[in-house]
């Protein structure tokens, strides 16, 4: 998780080890939401791929 709000984010780990633990039970609450829609993103994807044109 904190390797994802690094790369895309530049959230800097220490941020995280400087939360309260409620705050850290919500970020990890809303990233595992966020997994959840990029992977459903990348089945619509999948199930209906786009042909490239020539």
């Amino acid at each position: 998780m904190m390797c994802h709000y690094w790369s895309s984010k530049g959230i800097r780990p220490s941020v995280f080890y400087d939360m309260p633990q409620g705050e850290l039970t919500v970020i990890k609450a809303f990233f595992e939401l966020e997994m959840e829609r990029r992977v459903e993103l990348l089945d619509k994807k999948a199930a209906y791929p786009t042909v490239g044109m020539m």
